[in-house]
This record gives structure tokens, sequence and C-alpha cells, in this order.
């Protein structure tokens, strides 16, 4: 439920209605997106592997990702795909996702 507090602050009102990173089924779909797209390079925890760990990752991290970095091509997801890895990766770190979020939302406000 903090997930889909913090996130329903964070984003449009639409979106934020939709989405329970808490969600059981959400993050069970997550996990099999995730070892479809994600496994090979980030490992079978999202420890790292030729990847990064990327236990904790928050939607922002994910969407952000998927478009392409230095060290990785573009991931094409489905609708709903991106936000079900998110919580797939907040479910593996808590804490971290938490601490990650809390800073989103500062970074935010203070932008205002």
């Amino acid at each position: 439920m903090k997930y889909a507090l913090i996130f329903t602050l964070l984003s449009t009102p639409a979106l934020a209605q939709e989405v329970d990173f808490t969600d059981p089924a959400l993050i069970g779909f997550g996990e099999e997106v995730f070892t479809d797209f994600c496994m090979a390079c980030h490992g079978e925890e999202a420890l790292g592997g030729n990847g990064p760990d990327i236990q904790g990752a928050i939607l922002s991290d994910v969407t952000q990702a998927i478009r392409g970095t230095d060290q990785m091509d573009p991931v094409e997801l489905y609708e709903g795909e991106p936000e079900a890895v998110a919580a797939y990766l907040m479910s593996l770190a808590p804490k971290v996702a938490e601490i990650k979020l809390r800073l989103l939302a500062e970074r935010q406000q203070g932008s205002k």
C-alpha cells in the first residue's frame, strides 16, 4: 500500500488509480516479464551479472532503462509491463524502493 500511495503522489491521477505496486498478481507478472527480458543480463535475482544490480528499481528507473542506455539497448515492453517489472523489482528490495521513491518525491517538490 505504501508504494501505491507514494506512486499516487508522483504520477497522473488516471494511472495512479490503476497501479498497486504491492499487488501479488502484478508482482508475479513482473517476475515473468523480468525473466523474459531482463534476467539474462541482470541475473536471476536482479543482483547483477552482465548488467548492474537493479533490485529496488522504481518505475522511473525501469522506464528510463527500457529507452536504452550506454550499456543497454532499448527494450520494447507493452502497456502495463514496465509497471509490472517495477513492482517485481520493488518487491525484491522494498527499503531501497522506499528510499528512491522518497528522494524522487523530494526532487519533484523542490522543482515546483
